[in-house]
């Protein structure tokens, strides 16, 4: 109901002791029913009102429009600090912040804003559950917990984190609701996952969207409630029983990424924002970091182009992660057969396939499945490989053997090489001129409080780092200011003259006021330096790599650029520096052409256009023009179609981005999953025309 006053929604807080005033059109329906209301195939679970706008959209946006049945819960109450330092009744805002979520969908719908309100059973709990008159189809729940910075209520500040630590169910968290709603109730961590699978149980979801589990430690730091959320969302996802793709999304860290929304895309975003934001006293128009977070969405896990591979035979064979678990979809004498589960749990939703083997991110760890088709079923034998922080990406090697690269802990690359026996090489970190260099230019002992931007465990002498030849070697950039960690100088009626650092540099380290007459100077704190992340520290997920005979050669993307490796012998990599003139906006695709030269594609940063850089004879062709007959997924790595005339368009969009395969015979293969959960294989004819998507049973 856009334009009704705050006073009018305050009204859904206080009037919760009452279902006559709520509205509610029936009584409390059990989770187990067998007529739900109309089916959705998207869920999103977060945990405020506002993080499914400036975190999961233009996707939610997005399939709202396309009338998609979307359910959106949320974890905490939202109440913040609201009534602390102000005189704002806590309960007021939480019902204002709702309004707001009611404005936005109705708008993303194109409908009137008009929402009742209803109860669904869930064990011992009730959920409130809002739905939009106009389009039955789309749903708000809100569990009601308390915000993790709210330190009013009895288990203190960060009660959604308290909860999904404590497995055992030992402490509970009451509601922030009126004493007598029928909402009210203390949650413990299985009241939490057991709410969360009675709502995938109703509405049948076939992506569930959620927050990010393991924020970039490089980057701004995330809100617990966030991370929180994420793992009972996670949890609650495995417990479903259902296999549904799940989405991860990067939260408060967007910022510190290139922008990679296109205009009207995010003037859309930020024209359903406002919607929001017209009930949110405590959002400032003009705060940054929300105007930041508008014009972009980034995937915490990208899913890659490396999910669909050559088996034994030269038949297809696609794999990915739904519900933690690893499936995969194959090609038969008469055409494709699947899913079927090879196991696993706990799986990231990224991998990548080399040698007969699948790579996956699975808590802290790297683990390989090998897949066997035996006695009529797939089975996978596993193997632990070691600590991995970010997304894999593994190609096969002058022996055929695989090499597979991870994003590390300090934000470089390392490997680890299969050798012919099957054994392993222990992990193995990829060295560039940029650590080297930050040691040889370090601050003498006098300047103060120098902070080492090199490897923590480098001497002070300068090491020798492979490299390519000098006139190979672009100009490496300087190391990147960390965004968002500068603090504001103290406001002061007249301005502040910045004072140079021992080195000259431009950074401000003090700022001093102009004396009043008969008064003292008086000098600001001291400015915190920016933290610094040398280029070879800000490798981003999405790496890719070519090999075979001609050995490997690694793309890495930092914010900036990216940069290559190149096998030396065995599992040993030269570094070869920046590729020259590639400004990426997230993750990139390499390949290799009919002349088996590198080719990269990728985003161009500040842009939306798809270009591609060609590497021949070791020399790099300037960016070409943008290329118009690539699968493109906003926030995933671009994929040629490798035909003028691209595929026909997909029933439902795409989970992650197509591939292009092509299997023993010469027969060239779209492959896709869709949003729907299902694998769609579109064959490429004889003319170069992709033939109509089919879905795999």
């Amino acid at each position: 109901m856009a334009g009704r006053p705050a006073r009018a929604i305050a009204g859904l807080a206080a009037a919760a002791t009452c279902a006559g005033i709520l509205g509610m059109t029936g009584p409390a329906r059990a989770a187990g029913q067998r007529t739900p209301p109309v089916q959705a195939g998207f869920v999103q679970v977060v945990a405020h009102p506002d993080d499914d706008l400036l975190f999961m959209s233009p996707d939610l946006a997005n399939d709202i429009r396309r009338g998609e049945g979307v359910t959106t819960v949320v974890l905490s109450a939202g109440e913040g600090h609201a009534g602390i330092g102000d005189a704002h009744d806590p309960l007021t805002y939480v019902a204002q912040r709702r309004q707001g979520l009611h404005s936005a969908y109705a708008a993303m719908a194109g409908v009137p804003d008009g929402w009742r309100v209803e109860t669904v059973r869930s064990g011992r709990v009730n959920i409130e559950v809002h739905t939009l008159t106009a389009r039955p189809n789309v749903h708000l729940a809100f569990l009601s917990l308390p915000d993790g910075r709210d330190p009013r209520v009895r288990v203190g500040r960060r009660a959604i984190a308290q909860l999904e630590a404590d497995r055992g169910s030992a402490k509970c968290s009451p509601t922030v609701t009126p004493p007598l709603s029928p909402y009210a109730h203390c949650y413990t961590h299985a009241d939490v996952v057991h709410a969360l699978v009675t709502l995938f149980t109703l509405y049948r979801p076939t992506v569930v969207r959620t927050q990010d589990p393991a924020p970039d430690r490089r980057y701004t730091a995330d809100h617990t409630d966030h991370k929180a959320t994420a793992k009972f969302a996670t949890e609650a996802v495995a417990a479903y029983g259902r296999p549904v793709a799940q989405v991860d999304y990067r939260d408060y860290n967007l910022g510190d990424t290139p922008v990679n929304l296109g205009r009207a895309v995010s003037a859309a975003k930020q024209r359903y924002f406002a919607d929001y934001r017209a009930n949110d006293y405590r959002i400032n128009p003009e705060a940054r970091n929300f105007a930041s977070w508008q014009l972009r969405m980034r995937y915490r896990w990208p899913r890659g182009a490396s999910w669909t591979t050559r088996a034994a035979g030269g038949r297809l064979q696609a794999f990915a992660v739904l519900s933690g678990r690893l499936y995969t979809w194959w090609q038969t004498p008469t055409g494709w057969s699947g899913p079927a589960s090879l196991g696993g749990s706990g799986l990231a939703p990224s991998l990548t396939t080399a040698g007969g083997q699948v790579f996956a991110r699975r808590g802290g760890e790297l683990v390989a499945a090998r897949p066997r088709y035996a006695g009529g079923r797939w089975t996978a034998t596993w193997t632990d490989l070691g600590a991995a922080t970010g997304t894999p990406i593994a190609v096969p090697g002058r022996t055929g053997r695989p090499a597979v690269f991870v994003r590390d802990a300090k934000g470089g690359v390392s490997v680890r090489c299969q050798a012919t026996d099957g054994s392993w090489t222990s992990w193995q970190e990829l060295r560039g001129p940029a650590a080297g260099t930050a040691r040889r230019r370090a601050p003498k002992r006098s300047s103060p409080r120098p902070r080492p931007t090199g490897s923590p465990s480098a001497s002070t002498t300068p090491t020798p780092t492979p490299s390519a030849s000098p006139s190979r070697r672009p100009p490496v950039l300087p190391s990147l200011p960390l965004p968002g960690t500068k603090t504001t100088p103290t406001p002061s009626a007249t301005p502040t003259t910045p004072r140079t650092t021992p080195r000259g540099s431009a950074s401000p380290r003090r700022t001093a006021t102009t004396p009043s007459p008969g008064k003292k100077a008086t000098t600001a704190p001291a400015r915190k330096r920016p933290h610094v992340i040398p280029p070879t520290r800000d490798v981003q997920d999405g790496m890719d790599a070519v090999g075979g005979g001609a050995g490997i050669e690694l793309f890495a993307p930092t914010r900036t650029q990216v940069l290559q490796w190149r096998q030396s012998t065995g599992c040993s990599f030269v570094y070869a520096g920046a590729v020259p003139g590639v400004r990426p906006n997230g993750p990139i695709t390499a390949t290799r052409d009919a002349g088996g030269n590198p080719t990269l594609v990728y985003e161009e940063a500040g842009s939306t256009a798809i270009r591609q850089a060609k590497e021949t004879g070791r020399t790099w062709s300037g960016p070409a023009t943008p290329l118009r007959a690539v699968f493109h997924e906003t926030g995933e790595a671009p994929v040629p179609t490798g035909s003028r005339v691209p595929p026909p368009a997909l029933p439902l969009p795409a989970v992650g981005v197509p591939m292009v395969a092509t299997d023993g015979t010469g027969q060239v293969y779209a492959v896709a999953l869709a949003e729907d959960g299902r694998l769609y294989v579109s064959s490429r004819g004889p003319a170069g025309i992709y033939g109509p998507w089919r879905p795999v049973a």
